[in-house]
């Protein structure tokens, strides 16, 4: 399942941000902590930039293999929407890969497994996201995309670089709220994300539009930025 798989242009009424972020996610499977995110963003010319390591470790009940990979995804500073997004695994050998393109009206995606390659161009919708299943902070990115002054639910079309085609997810206000922190109670905005006919899940984000925390039960998984990860288990243990 697992292999498989700035500015905010659109997110009204948020501060503005500084051209330098970065943040680090703790990914838990069934609660249990099973890998990390780290990514780093960067404003570049009319870019922006995001560049982020990932690692994490799945079992199947009798053996627990690593995953591993780096990810690069550049999106326009003045739309948010994507340029480019490229993939590549660092463990396991393979050496797999897939590169996203975004040029004259077609997102062309060339996928590298195996040592064969295949490439695949389709015409690019207005509504184009790049939200791969374990790219967390590509929320990010959707966030920026999701009208606030509109508000309700919003159909997206996300590229899914794996099958070279877009799935329709749905991305809708659930409000605000609070989440506690270790300086406090930090004020969140919830959201609920379906992946059509594939599973669904809520995201909370800061101020900001970052994310903080995602839940998907279909797949027993839960990101939170590192800086809460240690508040909430000590929650639960309670």
């Amino acid at each position: 399942m697992w292999a498989g798989l700035a500015a905010l242009a659109c997110f009204s009424g948020q501060p503005v941000q500084a051209a330098t972020y970065s943040q680090s996610y703790t990914i838990l499977i069934n609660g249990v902590p099973a890998g990390s995110e780290v990514v780093t963003e960067k404003h570049e010319g009319g870019n922006i930039i995001s560049s982020s390591e990932h690692e994490i470790f799945v079992t199947d009940g009798t053996e627990t293999k690593r995953m591993a990979f780096v990810a690069k995804t550049v999106l326009s500073k003045d739309s948010a929407r994507p340029v480019s997004y490229t993939c590549r695994y660092t463990s396991g050998g393979s050496d797999d890969s897939y590169e996203v393109q975004v040029d004259a009206g077609h997102i062309s995606r060339t996928l590298t497994r195996g040592g064969h390659t295949s490439e695949v161009s389709v015409p690019l919708r207005p509504d184009t996201v790049i939200l791969d299943f374990n790219v967390y902070h590509q929320y990010d990115h959707l966030i920026r995309r999701y009208d606030s002054r509109k508000g309700g639910r919003q159909m997206f079309a996300d590229f899914l670089p794996v099958i070279g085609s877009d799935i329709p997810i749905a991305l809708t206000s659930l409000g605000s709220g609070t989440i506690p922190h270790p300086n406090g109670m930090l004020n969140v905005k919830h959201f609920r994300i379906e992946f059509i006919n594939i599973f669904s899940g809520t995201l909370s984000v800061d101020e900001h539009g970052r994310l903080v925390r995602l839940i998907i039960p279909a797949q027993e998984l839960e990101v939170l930025r590192s800086d809460l990860s240690a508040m909430i288990d000590h929650g639960r243990n309670r």
